[in-house]
């Protein structure tokens, strides 16, 4: 019999006891492949082993149906492949209920006895430990489920809830199935399931109808296998029922009148009758008792050769009867044949053989599908992980945060996190300085937008656009970079003071990669949405590199109308890229100037220039030896540029031969300079020998690293060096103790400088960052104080435009105007950007230490050009502050 449908009550009748029948039929069920799950009971044997089971200290009263209490832990124990067919949840519910009395307390109704005896079933309460016995015997279902739900029933009753406080967790299935799932013992003169559970206990059902009870003990039973054997459950398929090919077969071995054998024949066949639900329980009952049960029922028994013929008919008159809820509706009656003296008879039957389980719901089938496809469609996922977290990359700051926007992007081969954040959500780079300095500046937003909430006063951004990661540990470029964010939140906080009036300040840092790599698709793809919908940001400032990525950068944002200042660009052609561009350092026409000029104070007999091989996407050197050349041709002064194709250690040493009457220029990136430095002065035993070594601006980030300077190589080593922000390197240690050197002049700006860099510098040095990353040079750094006045700028500009407007926050078009009329007095001296949008006017400064390897040596002025803090500023023969 394959697919869902009616099962007959297969009755056998003999003379003889059919206990070998059923054994014999017992073994060929197990022999099946897989074995077809069954159950034997021999009826003549329940009274014994139910009275066994159940003592009269565990249960006051047997149970109504013994027969049906020792069917249902037989089958409990029955197991299809790795699961238990089932654990009678409904039966045993009802079975436990008709055994119990309610319990009375004074003061307690009826219904809080009901709750309590209900949670001693589903073992939220004690009980004398028969819930522990139950949940032993695997009859509690979801104990963890039921224990937390009725911990928080017990919370909700506390809090005032007192509907939750009347619920008992874990019931919801049984409970809906007993009162609208079927009928018997007329569950709708309750008007919910408590009271129904009530009429079920003893000294109360017995005003009931028994045989009602009866029959849903036996429905209860069947819903049981029901569910255990259901393919579906709401909208998803059960592979539980899917595997379940074969119908449960329960062989009753002499089943009488007097044993309840015919009783639960007859309950069962009513049941069947009254609801019509199919079920997959295949009751094969047999006895040699006389009269027989046929006999009662008025049926005749056929033989078994008739059995299939019989079977159809009974099919087509089970509707029939069913209607007419016949008492013999559901039995097929079989006579059993004399016992044959062959016993070998059974060993040339055929085994019983269930249908194959359909492949997908075999064991580890769907598991190992399901595996594979969460592998596939997982390890993009968690490689993604894995590259953001090793990127130092938000994965859901940009989702959960309109502040940020990241993005991994390749950069030179190398996997890195770029974009742009304004909150801790989002945080570049692994360099602990770095990323301690974005938090500082971060959480100084966070108090522009608290003061904001509570004045009129306008809220201004700055972007800050930079070379925030890299490939490989670089701690010159971190800690540069650290500075300029630390100068911008020197300027934060001095602007972001409650007793101010002036513009609140707030910072997006924006990452466009190593060497600025990637910042054009960082501008594309993700700042210029942000620059369209966030109207309060005013500017640009940074920008690292003069490679060809900073120039598009560049170009775009003067399309969009974006005013921007490079802090250390240099490059002579940016200032056409762009009438927005404003750039702070004299460009490398300065510097050519500035190293001719040195050149000729010193009297140098030769100046050579080297440099790495050009025309490698670095705008900056192509374009500084190019001018350098230039300018030493034009005034007459003997030169060489010199290029190195590997790297530095191709330069000879200047010391076999007497080169101490020259100058030896580098122009080149700071982590080529350790490397120039020692093969200049390789094999050295005379350093008077040794030329003057000066090297361009880009080197400050070596300048500014211990660990870079510390090589012994290096101990005694000369080395000048053009500085872009000299002035307040002079200012020296007195300026970060708080007050700069006296001989600076620098004015107020300066001294507001180093009154909050001086706070600045303790704080980094009580946190928890790492001793090298801690700032240990004795003086300010130059980056820090050239983003801090590129903020100056921005603000200045706004209050100018602002007093234009009439207190109206300008737009960032008119910063741009204001600012090219603008003259700014700040930290590193005079800039006049009408006079040009470069800081040609501003000073430029030779800068010299004695010794590389001490770090710290203070750098002292050996040439200055340009304007110093005011007009009147006292000077040297060699320019430098007198």
């Amino acid at each position: 019999m394959v697919g869902d449908q009616p099962l007959p009550l297969l009755y056998l009748e003999g003379e003889a006891s059919p206990a070998d029948f059923l054994l014999a039929l017992g073994r060929k069920l197990d022999e099946g492949r897989p074995p077809i799950p069954h159950a034997y009971v021999d009826v003549s044997a329940v009274g014994a082993e139910v009275a066994k089971r159940w003592p009269p200290e565990a249960r006051e009263t047997e149970p109504l149906l013994p027969l049906l209490d020792v069917l249902s832990h037989r089958l409990s124990e029955v197991h299809v492949g790795s699961e238990r067919l089932t654990r009678f949840d409904h039966y045993r519910l009802v079975d436990w209920l008709t055994s119990k009395r309610l319990p009375r307390k004074p003061g307690r109704d009826d219904r809080a006895s009901v709750i309590e005896l209900l949670r001693q079933w589903t073992g939220r309460t004690g009980g004398g430990g028969d819930e522990l016995n139950r949940a032993v015997d695997a009859f509690i279902p979801n104990l963890v489920t039921r224990l937390g739900l009725g911990l928080v029933a017990w919370v909700g009753s506390k809090a005032g809830f007192r509907w939750l406080g009347k619920r008992v967790p874990g019931l919801r299935r049984e409970s809906r199935w007993f009162m609208k799932g079927q009928n018997f013992a007329l569950p709708h003169h309750s008007i919910e399931f408590l009271g129904f559970a009530e009429r079920l206990t003893l000294g109360r059902r017995e005003s009931e109808n028994t045989g009602q009870i009866k029959l849903l003990l036996v429905h209860a039973f069947l819903e049981d296998l029901r569910i255990a054997y259901r393919r579906r459950s709401r909208f998803l398929p059960r592979r539980a029922g899917w595997r379940r090919t074969a119908y449960i077969p329960v062989l009753l071995d002499g089943v009488t009148e007097d044993n309840g054998g015919w009783e639960l024949l007859e309950l069962i066949n009513d049941v069947r009758n009254e609801t019509g639900e199919l079920d997959p329980l295949l009751v094969i009952a047999a006895s040699s008792v006389q009269p027989a049960l046929s006999r009662r029922l008025g049926t005749a028994p056929v033989v078994p050769d008739e059995t299939a013929e019989a079977l159809a008919t009974w099919r087509e008159e089970l509707p029939r009867k069913r209607q007419m809820l016949a008492p013999d509706a559901r039995y097929l009656m079989i006579r059993l044949p004399f016992p044959d003296p062959d016993k070998k008879k059974w060993k040339g039957a055929p085994s019983f053989h269930a249908p194959p389980v359909r492949w997908l719901a075999k064991s580890r089938r769907l598991e190992a599908i399901i595996a594979a496809v969460v592998l596939v469609l997982l390890v993009p996922g968690f490689v993604t992980v894995q590259n953001h977290f090793e990127a130092n990359c938000s994965i859901v700051g940009s989702a959960v945060s309109p502040g940020v926007s990241t993005r991994l992007m390749d950069v030179e081969g190398n996997v890195e996190c770029l974009g742009y954040s304004d909150n801790s959500g989002q945080v570049f780079g692994a360099n602990e300085r770095l990323r301690w300095t974005q938090r500082a500046v971060f959480t100084q937003n966070d108090e522009a937008e608290r003061l904001r909430a509570g004045s009129t006063r306008p809220l201004v951004t700055v972007l800050y656009f930079s070379s925030l990661t890299h490939r490989d540990s670089n701690p010159d470029a971190d800690h540069s970079r650290a500075e300029e964010l630390e100068g911008m939140l020197l300027r934060q906080r001095q602007q972001n003071d409650r007793s101010s009036s002036g513009p609140l300040l707030r910072v997006v840092v924006a990452n466009g990669g190593a060497k600025m790599d990637r910042a054009h698709d960082v501008l594309t793809e993700m700042l210029t949405p942000l620059l369209e919908r966030d109207p309060s940001i005013i500017g640009v400032v940074g920008l690292d590199r003069s490679v060809e990525q900073t120039r598009k950068v560049i170009t775009s944002l003067g399309s969009l109308g974006v005013p921007t200042i490079g802090t250390t660009l240099t490059e002579a052609s940016l200032p056409k890229l762009s009438t927005m561009y404003f750039q702070l350092i004299p460009g490398n026409v300065r510097q050519a100037d500035l190293v001719r000029r040195y050149a000729q104070h010193i009297r140098a007999t030769k100046v050579t220039i080297h440099h790495p091989k050009l025309r490698q996407d670095d705008v900056y050197l192509d374009n500084l030896v190019a001018v350098l050349g230039q300018e030493l041709a034009r005034s007459g002064v003997n030169y060489e540029a010199r290029e190195w194709a590997g790297g530095p250690q191709e330069v000879p040493s200047q010391c076999v031969e007497d080169h101490s009457g020259e100058l030896v220029f580098f122009a080149g990136r700071e982590e080529h300079f350790g490397e120039f430095l020692q093969a200049v002065g390789r094999n050295c035993y005379d350093k008077n020998r040794l030329p003057r070594i000066l090297a361009d601006d880009a080197i400050i980030r070596f300048i500014a690293q211990e660990a870079s300077r510390k090589r012994d190589s290096l101990a005694g080593m000369r080395v000048s060096y053009v500085s872009m922000a000299g002035l307040v390197v002079l200012a020296g240690k007195p300026c970060v103790e708080g007050r700069p050197d006296e001989r600076t002049r620098g004015g107020l700006p300066l001294d507001a400088f180093c009154a909050g860099y001086s706070k600045l510098a303790g704080e980094v040095q009580a946190s928890s960052l790492p001793r090298e990353d801690k700032p240990p040079k004795p003086w300010p750094g130059e980056h820090m104080a050239v983003a801090y006045d590129a903020a100056g700028l921005f603000l200045d500009a706004v209050r100018n435009a602002q007093a234009r407007l009439a207190g109206h926050t300008p737009h960032r078009g008119a910063i741009g105007g204001e600012l090219r009329e603008l003259e700014f007095f700040g930290a590193t001296g005079r800039t006049d950007f009408a006079v040009s949008r470069v800081g040609e006017t501003r000073n430029f400064t030779i800068l010299e230490i004695a010794d590389i390897y001490e770090f710290d040596q203070q750098p002292t002025c050996v040439f200055l050009t340009g304007d110093l803090y005011g007009p009147d500023s006292p000077r040297q023969a060699n320019g430098c502050p007198a």
